[in-house]
């Protein structure tokens, strides 16, 4: 039975103003970009790469939990906080880290912005509390925001201080310290940290708390921010899950409607709520109440956040992970709708799932846990811009550009003349860590003259570069590209032909070796070596289900090696495609990291995408 039947038998219907999803586009999981096609032009670039044995490369300490991102953007400048842990969710010294960029392309290394908070063991401390270690007794950060711009322009960082003394202890259901809140100043400095709201059930208050209530504050300004955030209704029902022992019957608008709210406004200024495991409602007063919470049961999701925003073009874009295994979360979607109630066009944001590299309990796999701009910001050119972690290991980013399509109309050709070097590049899917790099760069060969390139870069022991290039569907269409590569001898370039779906056809590997392979039908066959500049050409033809290659004078015509019946992108890639099952699952493994995680390798494998052309071909030379 269809979700959208489902729906119907529900009482769910269209005229309920409530959200569905009605497209016909389903992802199949095996695949960790759901074989869905990609949002055209997608940025995917890694924030934080956690190492617990060289914490310079990271966060200064060492932690490897790291999660639960939030964004915004301020005084032309995006900031991003994370909370994070030694190992494990909720347990060890929790703390929040803030990173801040003016593009979101490059980052500034993590700054402690929420310090550990060492706990008073004479007090409650919530169930469980004789656990804690008396010598190593600290809250944990658990916040589902962490940014609120005051009308008078001041930026709030916040974050909540909960209680878990072993890893089973939900500090979301009430059990903590409190909420506390800082400024943030346009120099970067940080103000006092001061608490907002306690967490009175396990015996903190105004007297038993390490730092002050924001109404001691000396700053009449900040004061009255905290003040003019604490009477807002949407902003603080986020609150409700950590804070809902608090004692006032009116102060949040909804209770027990679910975790990590979040909304966004229709043209008739009602409002979506959105809810964590597709629940949904509708507020007819600006948030001061709401209607009724149902599932959409079109909406597959599990444990991961919910992301719905109205676009810079005025249509409404939602973002998820459409999977109901909590424990392996890939990828994040994006649905799209012209009036915010009907989504439909699946589309890929992030399909890429590397090996967890570490060990800790609660550490679910891939892409998750979504937020947008916060605080009411919008990006500075229009796009979509959105936070995540994965693994729960890494922070990112994605910019996905406005209007959101997974089309390219006509053919192309790319020589990168005239871009900005360090820019986004238009109608290219990236992905890219901080080992792991794409960045369009000027470039010279020797006496040549500079020219731009994008550039791929590789020293990660567990991960890769990647850019994919989309393009017409195609039945027959012939494919060129310059490639440089700047080392023969190490390193690996994978380069995939491959359907809407994301089925490789065709491959062609430069390998460590230096020779060119290609990956046809049921065979490799060795085309060459290489060094320098490689330039290449395939002639597709899907009819006849084959491939004629063309390189160093030579050409070779094969059997595709797995079915398509068109053919509509490119991806560049320095390694071997992540393969990680539905059947892993490191908690139950045992307790160990990967190998080498944390070391680079000795040496940095470069390229450089000199060009990439596609033509329309009729299948004849």
């Amino acid at each position: 039975m269809s979700p959208l039947t489902l729906e119907r038998e529900n009482g769910m219907n269209r005229y309920d103003g409530y959200i569905r999803y009605v497209g016909s586009e389903e992802p199949n999981l095996v695949f960790h970009d759901g074989g869905l096609r990609p949002a055209v032009g997608t940025w995917n670039v890694q924030v934080v790469r956690a190492n617990r044995s060289h914490p310079k490369y990271s966060d200064g300490v060492g932690n490897t939990y790291n999660h639960a991102p939030n964004i915004t953007r301020w005084m032309d400048k995006y900031y991003l906080a994370y909370l994070s842990n030694p190992v494990s969710e909720h347990t060890g010294a929790g703390q929040t880290f803030l990173c801040t960029s003016e593009d979101c392309l490059t980052w500034s290394k993590p700054q402690v912005l929420f310090p550990p908070y060492k706990l008073n063991l004479d007090l409650d401390n919530g169930p469980h509390s004789d656990l804690f270690d008396p010598d190593n007794a600290y809250a944990c950060m658990h916040q589902r925001m962490n940014f609120f711009i005051s009308s008078s322009g001041r930026l709030i960082a916040l974050g909540f201080y909960g209680l878990a003394p072993e890893v089973w202890t939900m500090p979301c259901v009430g059990n903590g310290v409190g909420r506390a809140a800082r400024e943030i100043y346009e120099d970067g400095s940080f103000g006092p940290i001061y608490f907002v709201l306690y967490s009175t059930r396990c015996g903190y208050n105004r007297e038993t708390c390490t730092y002050p209530y924001y109404k001691d504050s000396p700053d009449a300004g900040f004061v009255e921010a905290i003040d003019e955030l604490l009477s807002d209704k949407l902003t603080t029902l986020q609150w409700w899950e950590e804070n809902r022992d608090y004692p006032d019957p009116d102060f949040f608008a909804i209770r027990g409607a679910g975790e990590a709210f979040n909304y966004y406004e229709l043209p008739d200024g009602r409002l979506v709520g959105l809810w964590k495991k597709s629940r949904v409602s509708i507020s007819e007063d600006k948030g001061n109440s709401w209607l009724p919470v149902k599932i959409s049961p079109s909406l597959v999701m599990s444990g991961g956040k919910q992301w719905g925003e109205r676009t810079s073009d005025g249509r409404y874009a939602l973002l998820y992970n459409p999977n109901t295994d909590s424990c392996h979360r890939w990828p994040i979607a994006i649905v799209t709708s012209d009036d915010g109630i009907e989504f439909d066009h699946m589309l890929c944001v992030h399909g890429e799932v590397p090996p967890q590299r570490f060990w800790g309990f609660w550490r679910d796999c891939g892409p998750n846990y979504i937020r947008g701009l916060e605080a009411g910001a919008v990006s500075h050119d229009g796009a979509l811009y959105i936070t995540y972690s994965v693994n729960k290991e890494d922070i990112w980013v994605s910019r996905i550009p406005v209007p959101i399509t997974d089309r390219v109309e006509n053919h192309v050709f790319d020589d990168f003349k005239g871009l900005t070097p360090r820019s986004w590049v238009k109608d290219w899917n990236v992905y890219s860590g901080v080992w792991s790099r794409v960045s369009l760069e000027k470039f010279r060969d020797g006496g040549e003259p500079e020219v731009n390139a994008l550039r791929l870069t590789c020293k990660d022991p567990c991960d890769y570069a990647s850019a994919t290039r989309v393009f017409p569907e195609s039945e027959k269409v012939k494919i060129k590209a310059r490639v440089m590569a700047r080392q023969s001898y190490f390193g690996k370039m994978e380069i995939d032909l491959t359907d809407g779906r994301g089925v490789c056809v065709f491959r062609v590997t430069l390998d460590s070796d230096r020779t060119v392979k290609l990956k046809h039908g049921n065979a490799f066959t060795l085309a060459g070596t290489y060094g320098g500049l490689v330039e290449v050409e395939w002639r597709v033809d899907c009819v006849a289900r084959e491939v004629t290659f063309v390189y160093g004078g030579n050409e070779w015509t094969w059997k595709f090696f797995n079915s398509a019946r068109s053919v509509e992108r490119m991806t560049f890639r320095t390694g071997s495609k992540h393969k990680t099952s539905l059947e892993f699952d490191p908690e139950y493994n045992p307790p160990k990291d990967l190998p080498g995680a944390d070391e680079p390798l000795a040496q940095e494998s470069r390229y450089y995408i000199m060009s990439f052309e596609t033509l329309a071909w009729a299948g004849k030379d």
